[in-house]
């Protein structure tokens, strides 16, 4: 079993993407906000007060934005629970890892879907040691962590996969690489 969860939990998180991304009034987002700044629409506990009517209010990108469980692993894992509301000079390096640990996060969410693909023994051994190496550079706590690098090896790995998946048969779940 991973160490890792790939669903969001807003409630083990520290609203990390109200805070870490910049909005752009469009058809997206009904306001302009800068990054690492927190949302107006979060209330003092730092939940959203319009969570229930987003898209209506104008919010389309908040009500189809997915971390894939970077937002709870980076409050409770990495920092303990503490929170940039909290403690304002956390702001900025939550908002870093964030950033990262939800790069990573998209990374094992694409390995986990390769695993449905009639993978040869070395090529899922392959999958499973990218996995575990995402995996351990998501869980370290220093800022300073090579994702491009890492970024480049999962997706040489997953474009050689297009064999596979272009012989898998009809019945099977496709997903795009």
């Amino acid at each position: 079993m991973a160490a890792y969860s790939l669903q969001s939990d807003c409630t083990n998180c520290a609203a990390l993407c109200c805070m870490t991304f910049e909005f752009e009034v469009s058809d997206d987002f009904a306001i302009s906000k800068p990054a690492e700044a927190g949302c107006p629409n979060l209330d003092a506990c730092g939940q959203c007060r319009v969570h229930e009517k987003l898209e209506d209010l104008g919010f389309r990108g908040c009500a189809v934005f997915e971390c894939y469980g970077a937002g709870q692993r980076v409050t409770q894992e990495l920092f303990g629970g503490r929170t940039w509301q909290e403690d304002e000079s956390l702001m900025r390096p939550m908002a870093r890892r964030f950033r990262q640990v939800r790069r990573l996060h998209e990374l094992l969410m694409l390995l986990e879907a390769a695993a449905v693909l009639p993978l040869s023994p070395p090529d899922e051994a392959r999958r499973k040691s990218l996995a575990q190496a995402v995996d351990v550079i998501a869980a370290q706590s220093s800022e300073d962590i090579a994702v491009d690098e890492v970024y480049a090896q999962v997706h040489d790995f997953l474009q050689s996969l297009k064999p596979y998946a272009a012989a898998a048969p009809a019945s099977a779940p496709r997903r795009k690489f």
